[in-house]
């Protein structure tokens, strides 16, 4: 039997499948080797990321910024932010965008899935996970997560921040994500997802570059080399 009509739900789900079978093919993430000195690296930077956390989480800016390298010149990319911060005025800033004012009741930030290497003898480079639940004032309390990719230096007294930056999944993929880790359990949260879902792909294809169907056709025969 031919199903000739769409429900929305079944119009958004048939729409994102080729987009969720390429994302799934990537989520099988593998248990890469990790060397002696990589794993003893991890072990520092973990170290360095559980007092930053804890410093973090009691709004102690101005110990937070000493645990960046002081040369006046930090680079800070945050999600939230449209481009990236660059000089210590804007990382103060970024901390404290209202002096005397407290805009946040609480924020709890969680750092997992370290990985680092070496990009010179006292430099290395690191990625993680970072899970946070937070409070504006007056606001209800929301939770999110990012991926992050930050450069360590390391100093006579340790380890310190150069540049950080958040990398959050695309907005399909990240939706999807939070969609399958809080399952929708009413019809009404079921044409909500929906109405989500399509929503995201409208706005992904209203984007698309002028000039994007040329750039296909000229390439419609190639073949990718590996």
């Amino acid at each position: 039997m031919l199903i000739t009509r769409f429900t929305p739900t079944l119009l958004a789900l048939s729409l994102l499948l080729p987009v969720a079978a390429m994302a799934d093919f990537h989520f099988q993430q593998k248990k890469d080797a990790v060397t002696a000195e990589e794993q003893a690296l991890v072990t520092e930077i973990t170290a360095f990321l559980a007092e930053y956390e804890a410093v973090y989480d009691n709004q102690d800016y101005r110990t937070l910024k000493g645990m960046w390298v002081d040369d006046g010149n930090p680079i800070y990319m945050a999600e939230e932010v449209p481009f990236p911060l660059y000089g210590e005025d804007r990382l103060n800033n970024y901390f404290n965008p209202m002096p005397g004012k407290r805009i946040l009741s609480g924020l709890d930030n969680k750092y997992s899935l370290i990985r680092a290497k070496y990009i010179a003898p006292n430099v290395a480079v690191a990625t993680y996970r970072l899970d946070y639940d937070f409070k504006l004032v007056g606001r209800s309390a929301s939770h999110g997560w990012d991926r992050v990719m930050a450069v360590f230096v390391k100093e006579a007294e340790g380890w310190k921040l150069s540049a950080y930056t958040e990398a959050p999944m695309g907005p399909a993929t990240m939706v999807r994500r939070m969609m399958k880790d809080t399952p929708a359990t009413t019809d009404e949260q079921k044409a909500a997802y929906a109405t989500t879902k399509a929503t995201i792909k409208s706005l992904s294809e209203a984007g698309v570059s002028a000039g994007f169907e040329d750039f296909l056709e000229a390439r419609k025969d190639l073949e990718p080399t590996h």
